[in-house]
């Protein structure tokens, strides 16, 4: 398996792991989105999720060991949820360290089945 193939693999899976934490955060983003849209709703424009799992598939390649996949997940996550404090003032800091928490377990997870399958490998 060459390495693209690999990338696109572990961004398949990443995209696959997170869906459960989407699913049990979407009444609580729905209600972040609206406070800061004022009242407007959520657009989800789903083909802007290929650039992210395919750029979080590369990050956990690049990784060989599950603390530094945590480590990386949770400061990739801490970057997008505190610049949204920064720039929304209805941003939850509950939320964003929720979410950073969870990037850590995602990409650690994602590097975990990643070596289980083939996909990444352990220690060099």
């Amino acid at each position: 398996m060459n390495d693209l193939q690999k990338v696109l693999g572990l961004a398949l899976l990443s995209a696959i792991l997170d869906l459960p934490w989407l699913y049990i955060q979407a009444p609580a983003v729905k209600d972040i989105v609206r406070d800061i849209q004022a009242d407007r709703s959520m657009n989800v424009r789903l083909w802007g999720a290929v650039p992210v799992y395919l750029a979080i598939g590369y990050l956990v390649s690049q990784i060989h060991s599950a603390p530094r996949a945590f480590l990386a997940g949770m400061c990739t996550y801490v970057v997008y949820d505190f610049t949204q404090i920064v720039t929304f003032d209805k941003y939850p800091v509950w939320f964003a360290m929720a979410d950073s928490l969870w990037g850590g377990l995602l990409t650690s997870l994602v590097w975990w089945v990643g070596v289980h399958l083939g996909l990444t490998t352990p220690n060099r």
